[in-house]
């Protein structure tokens, strides 16, 4: 668990966490992707074309930290939609 704590990690996992809630695991894998590459470009810069990005920036560790998310997310989701089916 000390992965987590690393950097903005548990941002990722608390994020993606509230997106797939009132969203859904796809949502949250879309957000993700954009938050990776937006770290990717600021590490990179602006003034460097696309194509000559150097891509060991994408971090994966943020990317399981935000699945993990979503999974808590959408299982919660989830469990609110069977608590309230279960009621009526």
């Amino acid at each position: 668990m000390k992965w987590l704590l690393e950097s903005n990690r548990w941002k990722h996992l608390i994020g993606i966490s509230i997106v797939s809630l009132f969203g859904t695991i796809l949502m949250g894998i879309g957000c993700i992707g954009g938050m990776e590459f937006k770290d990717v470009h600021h590490y990179n810069g602006d003034h460097i074309p696309f194509k000559y990005w150097d891509w060991s920036a994408w971090d994966w560790l943020d990317c399981l930290a935000g699945f993990i998310g979503g999974i808590i997310g959408q299982a919660i989701q989830l469990l609110i939609v069977y608590l309230i089916i279960k009621t009526h």
